[in-house]
């Protein structure tokens, strides 16, 4: 039988078994589609101020995605769930995917803006600090309790690098799985991916979880008409879209203490090779990402709390690429790139004075190894020499403190500053070169204003930096590179319950980020001319009905501009999303509908080889995907199944590349094909309950 038969036949017996089994399904455990939006306006935002806090009540538009949500519209990766919320959006180069926000999402750009969090704890590597939301990531999607998104600069609570958001991803505990559970998934282009959890709540009052999981995708054969057009390999690829990732995670509870540990080891290939690397040869990046943590929560008297949090992470980057020509000394070159870091924060929270909350406390984090290294390699793949390494290191020493003060029944507000005092230096002459050492002041002014029983009226006002990476800093020469980066954030957020089951939310921003380094179009040189600008109105409806159908929808107008006036590189004006939940088969199952829009935006501009703009980057089409999932809401003797068709219509589009090419007989790669339709099927057995 010819293989895409035995595909066909196989999905179609897939999908009949994963109907039959949310049909037959038996079992009482919790219902998805029960879901209180009462409830949910009383979830714990831990990220707002890690301090316990209902959403209503944090001086920002909080967007929450629950681990309902995810498995209701089959979210497979963080990505997902961040192209589901309001005002956000991702771009992927069939390497990473890409984090953009407020107008904030320059193709390739690891550092983004917006920080990512896992149970509070910063998971961005000290590298490039780039947030992992795609199959890198430290996570498979089941672990996740909720995912927590906070607009808005974050510096005041976690410092450096949260200039446009907080990202935190709170993970299950033993008691959410409380069995041991096998899964197997299938999906589109030779994918697969095996997980195997136990978790469960001991009498002793221990919670425990352990999980691992490894995936492999063969990818897909693709086609770019740029290499037919200066005839490589007639345009055709090969064997280079392939994939594989595997994952550990161990989440210990008990009485205040949390211990948590997680891995991930990943490797993609990727279709597109570096400008000194040729079509259809191997060019595949490889990463380790680790983190472990340890926080204990104590009350130290009736109105006094504590809260102790030592953490360290590892990252490594083992890119392989391999170059067209022959070459004995150099036929290929390894990233060698490491970083390693640990730190300890230390927080109390106050209630002693009447109508006031005191959070304070201190960090310091010890980036104690941030290396830049490469190895040639000769055709046997054996090092033939060691390009020079660029070790860094930074301490950052940092005090806080916020007052949150209830005026009156009507009026709160929110003072908080940070001060954070880097030690950054780089160290690849001796001595070591200090190139970041001023401190940095965070402040921010918040209040919440109830206008009625059922409106709520909240603004901020804020100040956020961002010290350059080990990465920045060991390119270009110009020392103006060396200057932290600012954001002023002004924001207002307007909130009115329609009822006990839906709201609805607006806001208004308005960001400037300063002493960018930027490469001025006209001169080519890196300048710091003027600021980038964002402005930008938020919508979002939500609805939950009796029946259990629930609704989430949004709308974005964004609209920002780089130093020199000109609209930034792939930031789209109109982002619009509709999530659309619906009880089936007498609540046996959930059927997700989703539809997201993005609206056309810039590729990059054409540029000789002194940076200087030939010709303004192309306008990007919009694009609009439409995604559809069915899954069971009980097992039925242990057994449930989920399926999703992503990209449902099969639309063809295309996102801004972060390097623009241009042969000599005027063809140019200025964007990158994204996947058409594609399937994904889960099976999950547990084995007691």
């Amino acid at each position: 039988m010819h293989r895409s038969q035995k595909n066909t036949r196989t999905w179609f017996y897939s999908i009949v078994f994963a109907l039959s089994c949310a049909a037959r399904a038996e079992d009482a455990s919790s219902d998805l589609t029960t879901v209180p939006f009462e409830k949910l306006l009383q979830t714990e935002v831990i990220t707002a101020s890690r301090l316990a806090k209902q959403v209503s009540d944090s001086p920002s538009a909080v967007v929450i995605v629950t681990s309902d949500d995810i498995r209701t519209y089959g979210y497979r990766t963080l990505a997902d769930v961040i192209n589901s919320m309001r005002g956000l959006y991702t771009t992927s180069d069939r390497r990473y995917a890409y984090l953009g926000g407020r107008g904030f999402g320059s193709p390739g750009d690891y550092t983004g803006r917006i920080m990512l969090l896992i149970d509070g704890n910063v998971s961005q590597d000290n590298i490039y600090n780039q947030a992992f939301i795609d199959n890198s990531g430290l996570l498979d999607m089941e672990l996740i309790d909720r995912v927590e998104y906070v607009p808005g600069t974050g510096s005041v609570t976690y410092g450096n690098n949260a200039l446009l958001g907080i990202i935190n991803v709170i993970t299950k505990k033993g008691e959410d799985f409380d069995s041991a559970q096998a899964s197997v998934e299938r999906f589109s282009f030779g994918g697969e991916k095996t997980r195997f959890t136990v978790g469960k709540k001991l009498d002793n009052g221990y919670s425990f979880l352990v999980s691992a999981s490894h995936l492999h995708s063969d990818g897909q054969n693709l086609y770019f008409p740029y290499f037919a057009a200066i005839g490589e390999h007639g345009g055709q690829e090969s064997g280079q879209d392939y994939e594989t990732a595997d994952r550990y995670f161990a989440k210990l509870d008990h009485d205040g203490l949390t211990i948590e540990t997680a891995g991930v080891w990943r490797t993609k290939a990727s279709p597109l090779p570096k400008k000194e690397g040729a079509f259809d040869l191997p060019y595949a990046v490889n990463d380790v990402s680790k983190s472990s943590s340890l926080t204990y929560d104590m009350d130290l008297g009736k109105n006094l709390k504590s809260s102790s949090h030592l953490y360290y992470g590892l990252y490594e980057d083992r890119a392989l690429r391999e170059y067209g020509t022959p070459d004995p000394i150099e036929q290929y070159r390894k990233n060698r790139n490491k970083g390693q870091w640990w730190g300890v924060d230390q927080k109390f929270v106050s209630t002693a004075f009447h109508d006031h909350i005191l959070v304070f406390g201190g960090e310091f984090r010890n980036d104690f190894q941030q290396r830049l290294s490469s190895a040639a390699l000769a055709p046997d793949q054996h090092i033939s020499f060691l390009y020079d390494d660029s070790p860094f290191n930074n301490k950052t020493y940092s005090l806080y403190g916020t007052d949150e003060y209830t005026v009156n029944s009507v009026l709160t507000t929110n003072i908080g500053i940070r001060l954070d005092k880097p030690d950054a230096r780089d160290c690849s002459l001796t001595p070591c070169d200090v190139y970041a050492h001023k401190a940095a002041w965070s402040p921010r002014a918040a209040f919440t204003l109830a206008l009625d029983d059922v409106t709520t009226l909240k603004g901020s006002f804020s100040k956020a930096f961002r010290i350059p990476n080990a990465s920045e800093v060991s390119g270009p020469t110009d020392d103006n590179l060396l200057r932290p980066e600012h954001v002023d954030a002004t924001e207002f957020v307007l909130q009115r319950e329609l009822s006990p089951t839906s709201r609805v939310v607006g806001s208004v921003y308005h960001d400037v980020l300063t002493d960018q380094y930027y490469v001025s179009s006209t001169s080519g040189t890196g300048v710091y001319n003027g600021a980038s600008k964002a402005n930008g109105l938020e919508m979002q409806y939500d609805n939950i009905w009796d029946d259990g159908m629930q609704l989430r929808s949004s709308v974005a107008l964004q609209h920002a501009t780089d130093p020199e006036g000109k609209r930034l590189v792939n930031s789209p004006r109109v982002l619009a999303k509709l999530n659309l939940g619906l009880p089936v088969l007498a609540h046996a199952a959930q059927m997700g509908f989703e539809t997201q829009y993005m609206g056309p935006r810039p590729a990059m501009p054409i540029t000789d080889d002194n940076n200087i703009v030939i010709r303004e980057g192309r306008s990007v089409g919009g694009a609009t995907l439409f995604n559809w999932t069915l899954s069971s809401t009980r097992s039925w003797n242990g057994l449930s199944a989920s399926f999703s068709v992503k990209n449902v219509f099969d639309h063809r589009y295309e996102v801004p590349a972060a390097t623009v090419r241009v042969a000599d007989n005027g063809a140019v790669l200025d964007t990158i094909q994204m996947d058409g339709r594609s399937f994904w099927l889960q099976l999950n057995y547990a084995f007691w309950r």
